[in-house]
């Protein structure tokens, strides 16, 4: 990747929205830059490593197998995401994995340089705490979901936050379809119960099958049975 592309993918991370050409260029510069393909792990749980990354193409994924091999998903990563940044922090393992679910490009900067960056750039500390603020909240939420709501209603949760991702349109298409598996493994269950929920929910005309393809033909239908489970 030449240095101009490599500056215009630094554009797209929110932590470096306000920083200048010249300060991008600096920041570039500082960065190790990897491609990597679809299945290749590029961060590894309880790893040494303190880098901080952004993914500039491509999607990844934030998993942690237990010692069966059980898949936990935490989520997944598009292009434009910072991610790495609690070991850049606090300096201890990697507290997840991160797999590319296709081709990738990643940047990475040292923890040093990072820390060097937020006291030189106020901007970039307060988009940074931003940030950690929002995965809070997404990880207070989940926990929350986890310990009060159904397995039915977990179901209904995770594809609301998958439609969210997508669109802010009431019919939402999923493409591709989430697998029953990969569903699942977001939201400690086994694939046989989200099969039972995905079946209930068409048969009430809220999810619609197209090939590949899932469609929610009604969020704020599925956003109101959330609601009502979690009793806001």
């Amino acid at each position: 990747m030449l240095q101009p592309d490599r500056i215009t993918g630094l554009k797209r991370v929110p932590i470096f929205a306000r920083l200048s050409d010249n300060a991008l260029s600096r920041v570039a510069h500082s960065c190790a830059w990897r491609q990597h393909e679809s299945g290749e792990q590029i961060l590894s749980f309880q790893d040494q490593s303190t880098n901080i990354l952004f993914l500039l193409s491509g999607k990844a994924r934030v998993v942690i197998y237990s010692s069966e091999g059980k898949a936990v998903v935490f989520g997944d990563l598009t292009a434009g995401t910072m991610f790495g940044e609690i070991a850049a922090i606090d300096r201890r393992p990697r507290s997840a994995s991160v797999e590319a679910l296709e081709p990738c490009t990643v940047a990475s900067l040292s923890a040093e340089n990072f820390e060097r960056l937020i006291l030189e750039e106020p901007g970039v500390a307060l988009a940074a705490l931003h940030h950690l603020a929002a995965n809070v909240r997404r990880l207070s939420e989940r926990v929350f979901e986890f310990s009060t709501l159904l397995v039915q209603n977990r179901v209904q949760a995770e594809l609301l936050r998958l439609a969210g991702e997508v669109s802010g349109q009431d019919k939402v298409v999923l493409s591709p379809a989430p697998s029953l598996s990969d569903i699942a493994a977001r939201i400690s269950t086994h694939r046989e119960a989200v099969s039972r929920e995905f079946s209930r929910l068409a048969a009430t005309g809220l999810l619609r099958r197209e090939g590949a393809d899932l469609t929610i033909t009604s969020v704020s239908k599925l956003g109101r049975l959330v609601h009502e489970a979690k009793g806001d």
